[in-house]
């Protein structure tokens, strides 16, 4: 065959995959934009424009959507055009009945409403819109001629049947035949795809206040057929958005508190606490008997003049660390707490699995041990990244943590394995929650109490009082003090003895010397690249920016910019290969 015949046939070839391309894109418009959703319209289209969207950014990747429209040549086409026919099929809204009991029909003119008039939710927001925007589809839509450009996107039809959980086992085949379309790609290409996704849904749910469309996107990642990075703690920070957005604060209607019904976490009853009799003073951490089970506890001293304020926010807390878990959100699962004269404890399960006769050993006690060999760089790089990813789903939740340090990272020893094996590292749980709250302005901030072995860990903005409000950067703040540690492999207050001594309790030390820890850490560890030495440029760089001062100026709505360059450090950790 001659050079101009061949070059013939792979245009035509190319234009017929991006023909079966714009065909899918056609069906999700019309979908999507269908009338009369009814009241579920928020969910089910954001579960419908999750996999819009994810076919689309495969697209992109494969090279459909380029001017040319020819696929990358590691792409088996043919299989690749075969699962867009069968993509195209499922959306073909002739079809719908027959297979899902579900109908969409012309509008009829002299019945149908105006499309500004909002009937049953149908209009409901698209809290994907900047992901996917009209522009965009009609521009692929024009380019491979099902429409014309000025017309627009294609007319809208009437839902004159629909099912919710009929709709979902639609979507449920779209997301089988989306993902076996990712899974045709390069492994650096998948990842890279699977991490541009999770951005932006990231960037979704932080922004999003849309309880029915966040419930949309947690229900599309539910639909999951094949496990891909970071999709797992994605979904468990969907599922705490949900929680959290449902819950009241300290601005919202005592009628509205009284109306909402959460049974995650039951009334306990303090006869039925037995606390270790050498506890000493309130607050701190402890293990303890609770109906005769071993639980862990954490008591938080409370002022009485903000008891009412913080007892909503203490049930807001347990109802969401009592959510079930997933297995990458390194959380333990709150019982509930009791109420005290001066102090709130809560409870906590030990995790599945672990050997309840054996106390918890924190990460500050493993970073003192001196009679066990150091765990080698790999090791720490995967405690780091499994720490910053439950950080990342406690922020990308809308969560602020408020006391991050060694001491709150807990290792507990599973009943299968001895504890100073080599797995010993990879289950760190976070613990500490008690000062958490939600990253709201109308909540009010609690201060911990002052001690120097604590605060060497608080931003300098948060020692004092008053003190700045509490921000996102302040808790990464914390986390450098704590990847510092992890490097080093040694505790904190060691690590900055040069500068200041909080090891010795007879010794009053000053909030200045307090707040001259940053300075002296990023001019001795960082400046001189004794981090990066000890961890490579990746973790060196991370923490650099973590314990930057000037983070602390970023604006409120800045604030996702720096979730997302949070989530982009630990994309890059976990492809760290040591």
């Amino acid at each position: 065959m001659d050079p101009i015949s061949a070059a013939g046939i792979a245009i035509s070839v190319a234009s017929l995959s991006f023909q079966v391309f714009a065909g899918c894109v056609k069906g999700f418009v019309v979908l999507s934009s269908a009338q009369n959703f009814g009241k579920d319209a928020s969910f089910l289209r954001t579960m419908l424009n999750v996999e819009e969207y994810r076919f689309i950014q495969w697209a992109d990747t494969v090279g459909l959507t380029s001017p040319g429209g020819k696929m990358l040549p590691q792409i088996n086409r043919g299989l690749a055009d075969e699962l867009m026919v069968q993509l195209r099929d499922r959306l073909d809204c002739v079809k719908l009945r027959e297979r899902y009991s579900i109908d969409l029909q012309p509008a009829n003119l002299t019945s149908q409403a105006p499309d500004n008039c909002i009937i049953g939710g149908s209009q409901a927001p698209d809290i994907l819109a900047s992901a996917v925007s009209d522009e965009r589809r009609t521009e692929i839509l024009a380019h491979a001629k099902l429409i014309e450009r000025k017309t627009g996107l294609p007319k809208r039809l009437w839902w004159v049947m629909i099912e919710k959980s009929k709709f979902q086992d639609l979507v449920r085949d779209l997301r089988q035949i989306v993902d076996a379309l990712w899974n045709l790609l390069e492994p650096m290409r998948l990842r890279e795809l699977v991490q541009q996704v999770d951005r932006t849904l990231t960037a979704v749910v932080d922004m999003s206040h849309d309880i029915d469309a966040l419930k949309g996107v947690q229900a599309s990642l539910s639909l999951k057929t094949i496990d891909f990075p970071g999709e797992a703690n994605l979904s468990a920070a969907v599922g705490l958005k949900v929680m959290r957005e449902q819950l009241p604060d300290d601005g919202s209607d005592p009628a509205r508190v009284k109306s909402l019904n959460h049974e995650s976490i039951r009334p306990l009853h303090r006869n039925l606490l037995k606390q270790p009799t050498n506890r000493q003073g309130n607050g701190g951490s402890f293990i303890a008997e609770y109906d005769g089970k071993q639980v862990l506890c954490e008591a938080k001293p409370v002022h009485g003049r903000l008891k009412s304020k913080l007892r909503l926010r203490s049930t807001n807390l347990a109802n969401l660390l009592a959510l079930p878990k997933n297995p990458g959100f390194l959380t333990l699962s709150c019982l509930g707490f009791l109420e005290d004269v001066d102090e709130f404890v809560f409870l906590y399960e030990y995790p599945p699995g672990a050997d309840t006769s054996i106390q918890p050993r924190s990460l500050q006690d493993l970073l003192r041990d001196k009679k066990t060999r150091p765990p080698s760089v790999t090791a720490r790089i995967r405690l780091a990244l499994e720490i910053c990813r439950t950080i990342l789903t406690v922020h990308t939740a809308g969560w602020l943590h408020k006391n991050i340090r060694s001491e709150n990272i807990l290792f507990f020893t599973d009943r299968e394995k001895s504890g100073n094996g080599p797995d010993a590292l990879t289950q760190p749980y976070l613990t500490g929650f008690a000062f958490s709250r939600a990253d709201s302005p109308v909540e009010i901030s609690d201060q911990a109490s002052e001690d120097p072995l604590l605060d060497i860990y608080r931003h300098p903005k948060a020692l004092g009082e008053p003190s700045d409000s509490y921000a996102m950067y302040m808790d990464h703040y914390s986390l450098g003090m704590v990847l510092t540690e992890i490097a080093e492999w040694c505790p904190l207050k060691f690590i900055i003895k040069n500068h200041v001594d909080v090891t010795r309790s007879e010794i009053d030390v000053p909030l200045s010397a307090l707040a001259g820890v940053h300075a002296w850490l990023v001019r001795e560890l960082v400046e001189l690249g004794r981090i990066e030495f000890r961890m490579g440029e990746v973790y060196g760089n991370a923490v650099s920016w973590l314990i930057s001062r000037k983070h602390g100026e970023l604006k409120r709505h800045e604030s996702t910019e720096r979730l997302l360059a949070f989530q982009q450090f630990v994309n890059e950790l976990g492809c760290c290969r040591v």
